[in-house]
């Protein structure tokens, strides 16, 4: 999987300004938790036009963008 580091400049210039404050694991996925701009967000959540939160992992988060798979440590 890629990171978000791979995802062209331009596709990066049109995402939305996403702050990472935090993140709950937990094995059970409907408690996971991740704080994206002071927001609670759980998996399956849009975090802004064309970007979706796939899945929380202990120490990542993978978001779906137009698409495409990519992984953003924590």
């Amino acid at each position: 999987m890629a990171s978000l580091a791979d995802l062209p400049a331009d596709a990066r210039a049109g995402l939305p300004a996403l702050s990472f404050g935090g993140s709950i694991y937990s094995s059970t996925p409907a408690n996971r938790l991740l704080i994206v701009n002071g927001q609670l967000m759980h998996e399956g959540d849009a975090l802004g036009p064309g970007v979706t939160l796939e899945q929380i992992k202990p120490k990542a988060a993978v978001l779906n963008i137009r698409g495409q798979r990519y992984e953003v440590g924590l």
